[in-house]
């Protein structure tokens, strides 16, 4: 317990010499989160399991909240989480801004089930769990077109991820790729598919978690 408290405190500073501001009852929520994703870990392939930890689980969270950093998001924007996984970033994103849409979309069964119990333990509202593969969910009218952000991490190739989620898109929404280093020469890919323009990159060095992380922001023409 003792462990918990001290990395939720290296945490909420860390938020804080971002400017981002986390009440309290939301860094309560990101420790239930913490708790419940590591114990489902332990039954289904969530993060890898050397890497459940309290430490890994807040760096995964504070990965996901960059976002705020990057990219101006209005209030009631709708928000797809292409490859969600264990929620990153859409589940910390909601918890931060419950009055951001988020859509979840997860192809693999066990996945989205965790994913649907910590929306009821999490009493997020304004957040749904969507399971199946990309191509499928864009036919639907209920998501065609409909997104003003699409977030990936760690989700693959730039070109590839752009090209998936295209239909998911407003003319004029936002891409934002979650990457390491400068994937150069999947930028260069991108930028030969005509229908999409790179706007802009936010860089991030954070030492107190060892995260060097830039998220790209592309625009959907």
């Amino acid at each position: 317990m003792f462990h918990v408290k001290q990395e939720l405190k290296r945490f909420t500073e860390v938020c804080e010499s971002l400017g981002i501001q986390v009440s309290q009852d939301k860094i309560q929520k990101f420790e239930t989160y913490q708790e419940e994703l590591s114990r489902w870990n332990k039954k289904i392939n969530l993060i890898s399991r050397s890497s459940d930890s309290p430490y890994h689980i807040f760096r995964h969270i504070l990965d996901s909240l960059l976002i705020f950093k990057a990219v101006e998001l209005p209030p009631g924007a709708r928000i797809l989480d292409f490859g969600s996984g264990a929620g990153f970033p859409g589940i910390p994103i909601q918890v931060l801004r419950d009055d951001i849409l988020v859509t979840l979309l997860e192809s693999k069964k066990k996945k989205s089930v965790f994913l649907d119990e910590m929306l009821k333990i999490l009493k997020l509202k304004n957040a749904q769990v969507v399971c199946g593969r990309a191509e499928d969910v864009a036919e639907s009218s209920e998501f065609r077109r409909k997104y003003d952000v699409v977030t990936a991490k760690a989700a693959g190739k730039l070109a590839t991820v752009a090209s998936q989620t295209y239909s998911f898109l407003k003319k004029g929404g936002f891409l934002v790729a979650y990457k390491g280093t400068y994937p150069k020469d999947e930028v260069e890919k991108l930028q030969s598919l005509k229908q999409f323009q790179m706007q802009h990159e936010a860089s991030f060095q954070i030492p107190e978690y060892n995260l060097a992380r830039r998220l790209l922001v592309i625009k959907k023409k």
